[in-house]
């Protein structure tokens, strides 16, 4: 079973999954740019990175810099560093090399960090992951990956790509509301995307929501740009309708998006209903009233019936003799 690690303590490049492009702040208060990287690889040749590196504390910082690989963990997209000799498919840190094992920040200093990627001529087409790493403590050769956790970190993503045989494919896997009819909004929404090539890819689009026909409102499914890894299922979560408190009938949400380099579709559709309960109410007095007075006049119809019968007077036979 792979043990793959979340890192305790670490302020990590992404602690919003795959889309926070601000410097982020760790390892005594070291702040790093940028906390991801996005790059395109070519087998065999070499590729030179730079992370800027800044102690704005009143001392001196060392850090010692590790690369690892990282994979995302269940479907919020957080981002988890794998230990060494696990499953690189589509890893990338034992392409990674540094000049600097150790880095020492006198206060306030900023630095450009380089790092070096060698690509094998016999690399895999797709998504290469990896990470570069700013531990507080070294890095031990018989050290397990979960020791290594323990120090504080900060980290900048990288998500590489391997030009060849690349393979973009998604499906939506779940669009649903949590019920099919609500008294009132609001709407909560499940949009669940599984990617099935070997790229990463940020969907983009929209949920368009009508009544009746009529466009009521959108609800932007990616708005902070998260990515899906290969064979990894995302949830888009915050997807909530509340724009109408008088909404009423059947609603249709349409999931209108796109993926991937050439934009290929990506839709589906689902309806609900939207019945306030006061309408309710006011339904369920009408329909007794209405059935009340229909009740009430057979009623009056049987006692009006009933007392003509009686004040009637009896008929006389007439008898005829022969």
């Amino acid at each position: 079973m792979l043990k793959k690690i979340f890192i305790v303590g670490i302020l990590f490049a992404l602690v919003t999954p795959f889309y926070n492009a601000r410097a982020q702040e760790g390892a005594q208060g070291l702040t790093i740019s940028p906390p991801i990287s996005e790059i395109d690889l070519t087998p065999g040749k070499v590729y030179d990175g730079i992370i800027k590196v800044n102690n704005p504390t009143k001392e001196v910082v060392e850090v010692y810099p590790i690369a690892r690989n990282f994979s995302a963990s269940g479907e919020t997209g957080v981002p988890t560093i794998e230990s060494p000799g696990e499953d690189a498919t589509y890893g990338l840190a034992s392409w990674i090399s540094f000049s600097q094992s150790k880095i020492a920040l006198t206060p306030e200093q900023d630095i450009e960090f380089k790092y070096r990627i060698t690509v094998p001529t016999d690399a895999e087409p797709g998504g290469h992951y990896g990470s570069v790493l700013f531990a507080s403590q070294p890095p031990k050769p018989d050290e397990k990956a979960t020791q290594v956790a323990l120090a504080s970190m900060i980290g900048s993503l990288i998500l590489a790509k391997v030009p060849g045989n690349i393979i973009e494919k998604a499906d939506v896997k779940e669009f649903t509301t949590n019920r099919w009819l609500y008294f009132k909004p609001p709407v909560n929404f499940t949009l669940r995307i599984t990617n099935s090539g070997n790229i990463h890819f940020k969907p983009q689009g929209e949920i368009v929501i009508s009544n009746w026909g009529k466009k009521k409102g959108t609800l932007d499914i990616n708005s902070k740009k998260g990515n899906i890894l290969p064979n990894t299922t995302r949830k888009f979560e915050n997807l909530t309708y509340s724009q109408s408190k008088w909404a009423f009938g059947k609603f249709t949400a349409k999931l209108s998006s796109t993926y991937g380099e050439n934009n290929q579709p990506l839709t589906d559709q689902i309806t609900f209903w939207i019945i306030p309960w006061w309408l309710i109410v006011i339904k369920v007095i009408i329909l007794a009233t209405i059935i009340w007075l229909i009740i009430r006049k057979i009623k009056k119809n049987r006692r009006k019936k009933k007392s003509s019968q009686k004040s009637e007077p009896p008929q006389r036979k007439r008898v005829i003799l022969q």
